[in-house]
């Protein structure tokens, strides 16, 4: 409810054409109630690799978007960034020069699943993800009827950020899609 609340505050235009709601995105029941073809776009942004059921949304967001409605999501890319991942740094003598190399290794990833981890360090509890494919993922827009419209794996420039993704500038943590129902 916090979030809601500072976002009623931090809003200052538009108001009369933005409306906010707490509702549960596992509920299709619940987001069919804000009305069929009522939306021109949506966004998820950091919340599927949360969520413990991704069917009832997607089937959702299909029927809330107008013919033509846009659906962009963001989540820790499922490739490189899950609790399965282990962030890697070596040291090589290579021809008489050190070299590091910074990487992640991956022993599971095709088979879905919720594992406890550490969302931001220092938090009281860890909490649950659940990984999934992307296959798992972008068949189930399609099968809701969207086509994939953009897709992004953005990747942070060294200096721009610190901590473990800094230093590896080759290996997308996000994964962004754009995907759209036909008009």
């Amino acid at each position: 409810m916090v979030f809601i609340e500072r976002a009623c505050t931090r809003t200052t235009e538009n108001t009369d054409r933005i409306e906010f709601s707490l509702l549960d995105a596992t509920d299709s029941d619940a987001l069919m109630a804000l009305g069929e073809r009522r939306f021109d776009a949506t966004v998820c942004t950091m919340a599927i690799m949360d969520m413990s059921s991704i069917e009832p949304m997607i089937g959702a967001l299909s029927r809330l978007l107008r013919p033509g409605g846009r659906s962009v999501f963001s989540l820790m890319h499922p490739c490189f960034n899950a609790p399965t991942a282990v962030l890697t740094t070596e040291t090589e003598d290579r021809d008489g020069e050190l070299v590091t190399t910074h990487s992640v290794k991956m022993s599971r990833y095709i088979t879905p699943e919720a594992r406890c981890g550490v969302g931001v360090a220092g938090q009281p509890e860890p909490h649950y993800y659940f990984t999934r494919p992307t296959s798992l993922l972008f068949n189930l827009c399609v099968q809701a009827g969207f086509v994939l419209d953009g897709i992004e794996e953005p990747v942070f420039d060294p200096g721009s950020v610190s901590g473990s993704w800094a230093s590896r500038a080759e290996i997308p943590p996000i994964l962004a899609a754009r995907m759209r129902l036909p008009a």
